[in-house]
C-alpha cells in the first residue's frame, strides 16, 4: 500500500486533499466540493460530518525514496 490513512477533522480539509468518501472511493477534493456557512459550518459535497463531530479520512500518499 502506498498511502496511509488518518482520520482528521474536516476543518483541516484543503483543496487537493485526498479523501475516502462515505461511499468508500478515494476522492480529490476541488474547489466546487467545499462548501457551508456559519451555522452549519464547513461542508464536503454537502455533508457537514455530523457538523464537525465525525472525523473525515484523509489520504497520505507515501512518497517512494
Amino acid at each position: 500500500m502506498n498511502y496511509t490513512i488518518k482520520d482528521i477533522h474536516i476543518s483541516q480539509i484543503r483543496i487537493g486533499d485526498t479523501i475516502i468518501s462515505k461511499d468508500g472511493y478515494m476522492r480529490t477534493i476541488c474547489k466546487s466540493n467545499l462548501g457551508g456557512d456559519n451555522f452549519i459550518g464547513k461542508t464536503i459535497n454537502g455533508d457537514s460530518y455530523k457538523m464537525g463531530k465525525e472525523l473525515v479520512k484523509k489520504v497520505i500518499f507515501n512518497k517512494n525514496k
